[in-house]
């Protein structure tokens, strides 16, 4: 896989701490290009909880330029789209016409206006998503487990915010927020299209060198912690079945057992189809559960993700369906996997991770995932060596490190 893929890269980093970054991709005639400052619900002040998450769903409804009408206008006419989120923004258009789509992905990220009757529908908009989400035993026990698990960590927070809070949010408080962590510094713009790298980096840093404001620094967090012992949660909620999540916190991306950790996912819970062990044994063999995943690799980032396990059952299977998972966790610490299934594993990673990367929108990512995490660019050469390096051994030793079955947190949503 890695033969049939060069990737052309290049980056430059701004005066102002912006770091852009291109990508060459011959074959197509589109262009992309995100935005990705460094905003998140780390940025959130105590009684701002939910507020990056509303800043992102308005960045593209206006800005001091134009309305968000003249907006979607401008940028249709170009053939092309743009949305906002919390981070920033990304643009996609024909390649023909990326120097006239850039300064509108500009525009939307350092210009928003928010406009008093937008923050209003947009306010209404996640209200009635909120209410609906309080509704969802699945998502309900998904936002549950992470509180659990991460504790006063920002990440435990539901990324929305709460209906009461986020009730009380107007243009201000958005305005407020945006001038003070939408800047610069720490942040990257990643473009990806046909042009080669340093053409593209002329363009962004053409475009982007007006974006020069400076900001505080984002607080530290807390280290979140294991649980000493096994804890349970029970949400009762009017529904026939029960989502029940369990875990614990666990590792960074630049964690060193992270390509381990990859293969482990997938023998024991990830897999594709049915071939991974819990979906083999609770599904398959047992009928305990209609739905069930587990893995630790996902979720890594900055900051810690978790190890996270999910049974979707019916409630008189519960319990017996979390004692077998909490088995299964345990059969990976005691012994390795076979070569065979570490084969499959490996088979399936290394043909697998490369295919996206047609797309420019994907290729974007991979550009800011490599700079972000120290990958380097040629990392989609070197990952297959990584993943065909990991043994059986290997497994066994980042699951008895990683995985603690006895210290989990076990939430659960839906019928009691």
């Amino acid at each position: 896989m890695s033969a049939r893929i060069r990737l052309e890269c290049a980056e430059r980093t701004l005066d102002s701490g912006l770091t852009l970054l291109a990508v060459r991709n011959p074959g197509v005639s589109t262009f992309a290009c995100g935005v990705v400052l460094a905003v998140d619900v780390r940025n959130e002040a105590p009684g701002e909880e939910g507020l990056a998450h509303f800043v992102g769903d308005c960045l593209d409804e206006g800005s001091t330029v134009r309305s968000g009408a003249a907006l979607a206008e401008a940028i249709e006419n170009l053939g092309g789209g743009l949305e906002g989120n919390t981070s920033g923004a990304t643009v996609w258009c024909p390649a023909a016409v990326a120097p006239r789509a850039l300064p509108l992905l500009v525009e939307t990220v350092t210009k928003p206006a928010f406009p008093a009757r937008e923050v209003a529908r947009v306010r209404s908009e996640i209200l009635a998503e909120m209410q609906a989400d309080l509704e969802d035993p699945y998502i309900v026990a998904g936002l549950r487990f992470r509180a659990e698990v991460y504790g006063d960590h920002p990440l435990g927070r539901p990324f929305k915010g709460t209906p009461q809070r986020v009730a009380t949010f107007g243009r201000s408080h958005l305005a407020r927020f945006h001038a003070r962590w939408f800047v610069p510094a720490g942040g990257y713009v990643a473009a990806s299209g046909p042009m080669p790298p340093e053409v593209t980096l002329d363009l962004l840093a053409r475009a982007f060198r007006g974006f020069n404001r400076k900001g505080p620094t984002r607080p530290p967090c807390p280290e979140p912690r294991l649980p000493r012992q096994r804890r349970d949660v029970h949400v009762a909620m009017r529904r026939e079945q029960v989502h029940v999540y369990l875990g614990h916190i666990g590792i960074r991306r630049t964690h060193p057992d992270y390509y381990a950790l990859a293969v482990m996912d997938h023998v024991l819970g990830t897999g594709p189809g049915f071939t991974s062990r819990v979906t083999k044994r609770l599904r398959d063999e047992m009928g305990l559960c209609y739905s069930v995943f587990a893995g630790i690799t996902a979720s890594a980032g900055e900051e810690p993700g978790t190890f996270t396990a999910y049974i979707g059952t019916s409630p008189e299977h519960r319990a017996r369906a979390i004692d077998v998972f909490l088995a299964e966790i345990e059969r990976m610490r005691r012994e390795p996997p076979t070569a065979e299934e570490v084969r499959d594993v490996q088979d399936y990673l290394t043909g697998s991770f490369a295919l996206g990367l047609e797309r420019n929108v994907n290729l974007i990512r991979y550009l800011i995932q490599a700079k972000r995490f120290g990958l380097g660019f040629d990392y989609v050469d070197r990952y297959p060596a990584l993943i065909r390096a990991v043994t059986p051994e290997d497994v066994l030793r980042v699951a008895q490190t990683h995985l603690h079955p006895d210290r989990v947190v076990v939430v659960s949503a839906g019928a009691s």
